[in-house]
């Protein structure tokens, strides 16, 4: 992206499911669930323990309090844990249903395949470097043993939806009535081709500004004078994005760039410079304008492939998440409702004003702790538990 192109930010949502990639059933965290009854979920009679479940709960609130600063104890965080709990809940259902039909599918894992895959993770996430990886599984508390387990658990459920997938094919009628369906997408603005030469200054900076005009100016006159432009702006331009390509940006249509730089650009004629520097809140420009180039719609043959990828990726999510829903539907899913229920307010602590009962003492239960309840018995009805 160059430094006069609008810039935009998108906001991501914390992916549950990074919490559940690599980890164990080991105890800690469980003190939370101490005097539930002594299963999560039971899957096909299949139990998912209060341990596994607490362990994926307390590792997905330290992601969110690290990275987004979540206080679990106010009421947005109450709320959240809630949520939390039910997504983390209906991926272990979810986990165990697809285990179970991986197995029934005759699927497994061979050694020369884990250490295969393994190998790829290592050249791609750490160079090569087993040290590397070892001190990262230290540094986030895993083990070896931890890791390989779940790293496992993954391959066997790619292959699992790959088995599910197998048969999906798009042939090109199908193609093309998509892309006579959506020709507007494939529709191209008009554009215009410029070069520029960015001299930086920050704005509301005075002393910057009237340097960089100053200098702005003199590249100007230089360039009126017959300099070549692609010279000057190898030699001059702060905008390091294209001044090796002689400040060229390519082809761009309306809205692309700063608005006061769009306007100036596209008053212009072909070939002509600019009369006068143009400011922008990242300095001045001086700007050459390029050729045209056409509205055009793109043709089928060019966006072909795009289009059977897209199809493709649809059509193979679809099909798997279909799947699932069936073969949720078709199970005995029971679920310990108190695991996902709401914490109980608090009732007021004994102690001077402002005083704040301490965790764990009578009139105050765990974080997540709910009151004794029935657990509730769900078969197949293929929604969130």
């Amino acid at each position: 992206m160059t430094e006069i192109q609008k810039k935009g930010s998108k906001v991501g949502v914390i992916a549950i499911v990074s919490t559940l990639i690599i980890g164990s059933a080991a105890a800690a965290g469980s003190f939370i669930w101490a005097g539930q009854t002594a299963f999560a979920a039971k899957v096909n009679g299949q139990v998912i323990s209060t341990e596994e479940f607490a362990t994926y709960v307390e590792r997905a609130k330290k992601q969110y309090a690290g990275q987004i600063g979540m206080d679990f104890n106010s009421a947005a965080g109450q709320t959240m844990l809630v949520n939390l709990k039910k997504n983390i809940m209906n991926s272990l259902v979810e986990m165990s249903l697809m285990k179970q039909e991986a197995t029934t599918m005759g699927l497994d894992v061979k050694e020369d395949e884990f250490k295969s895959k393994f190998d790829e993770l290592l050249k791609a996430r750490y160079q090569g470097n087993r040290k590397t990886f070892d001190e990262d599984l230290e540094r986030n508390k895993y083990t070896y043993e931890e890791f390989e387990t779940q790293f496992k658990q993954q391959i066997l459920l790619s292959k699992l939806y790959q088995k599910v997938i197998e048969k999906i094919k798009i042939d090109d009628a199908e193609l093309k009535k998509y892309y006579d369906g959506h020709m507007d997408m494939y529709k191209e603005p008009e554009k215009i081709k410029a070069q520029h030469i960015l001299v930086k200054a920050e704005e509301g900076k005075k002393d910057q500004e009237t340097k960089a005009k100053t200098k702005a100016d003199a590249l100007l006159a230089q360039l009126q004078g017959g300099a070549d432009f692609a010279k000057l702006a190898k030699e001059n331009s702060d905008d390091t994005s294209n001044k090796d390509v002689g400040g060229e940006l390519g082809a761009f249509g309306k809205g692309m760039m700063v608005a006061e730089f769009e306007e100036a650009a596209w008053k212009l004629k072909e070939g002509e410079l600019i009369a006068a520097p143009v400011k922008t809140r990242f300095g001045y420009h001086i700007i050459k304008r390029g050729a045209s180039v056409p509205a055009m719609t793109k043709g089928f043959p060019e966006v072909k492939e795009s289009i059977r990828a897209q199809l493709d990726r649809e059509k193979k999510q679809k099909t798997f998440e279909d799947w699932l829903k069936q073969l949720k539907a078709k199970s005995k899913i029971e679920i310990n409702e108190k695991m996902t229920a709401a914490p109980p307010a608090a009732p007021a602590a004994e102690g001077k004003p402002g005083d704040k009962p301490v965790e764990g003492q009578p009139g105050q239960g765990a974080p997540g702790e709910a009151p004794a309840g029935q657990t509730e018995t769900k078969a197949g009805d293929g929604h969130d538990h």
